[in-house]
């Protein structure tokens, strides 16, 4: 069976029972292998948008012997899937959260379809969570995962729709369901988010102007926040 890595590991947990999975920027395609070696999805697609990464995916997918279970699409985001694929989970991982954001409202058909959608933010993790609170994604739910001495976010989600109070600025930077649940790895997670803020607190109070001044206060309260 594939060894996967720790994020990947704590992705594929997260899939139950799926009919068909689709893996978007599946790169070797670990993955969707794994999920149905593991008897969690029954069918895949992985996807990719650049053909380097959809070769080497290739290449695992005839070599654990699946081609007939894994579809391999080319192109950007869900455009590769139709509704007649029938997709009920969506993995979209590895990619800044703008994009992610940009690939989900973009096929609304295909998202809407699907029962758990899981993103793995590489960057912008505040701008994600703006978006899915701000859409009314509902049941959200975010794990950390440890890889290479780094701390990745994991969000896992339902495109059900609800209404969600706004995000406070705490936790629109720290994510409101780790807030309230405390998981492995949090207070790592919290030290290092609560140092960038001290770090930057430090820089301005050097500046003069009255925006540093402005943005001061706010890193200030928002530190007082997650203290």
């Amino acid at each position: 069976m594939i060894k996967l890595t720790p994020r990947l590991e704590i992705i594929a947990g997260l899939v139950k029972n799926s009919e068909v999975t689709a893996d978007i920027g599946t790169d070797h395609a670990y993955l969707p292998v794994s999920l149905i070696e593991r008897g969690k999805a029954k069918k895949a697609i992985a996807s990719d948008i650049a053909e380097g990464p959809l070769t080497r995916a290739a290449e695992t997918v005839n070599k654990h012997r699946m081609n007939g279970m894994i579809s391999l699409r080319l192109g950007a985001g869900l455009e590769t899937l139709t509704p007649g694929d029938k997709a009920d989970t969506i993995i979209i991982a590895g990619m800044g959260g703008e994009t992610i954001a940009e690939i989900l409202e973009n096929s609304p058909e295909i998202v809407n379809a699907a029962k758990l959608i899981i993103a793995q933010p590489m960057s912008s993790a505040p701008e994600f969570r703006d978006y899915i609170y701000e859409k009314g994604y509902s049941d959200i739910r975010e794990r950390l995962a440890v890889e290479g001495g780094k701390i990745y976010n994991i969000i896992s989600m339902s495109p059900i729709k609800i209404t969600h109070a706004p995000l406070e600025p705490h936790e629109r930077l720290a994510g409101r369901d780790l807030l309230e649940r405390r998981p492995e790895h949090f207070d790592k997670y919290l030290k290092n988010l609560t140092n960038a803020l001290e770090a930057k607190i430090s820089g301005l109070s050097r500046a003069a102007s009255p925006e540093a001044k402005s943005e001061l206060e706010r890193t200030k309260d928002i530190l007082s926040k997650l203290s």
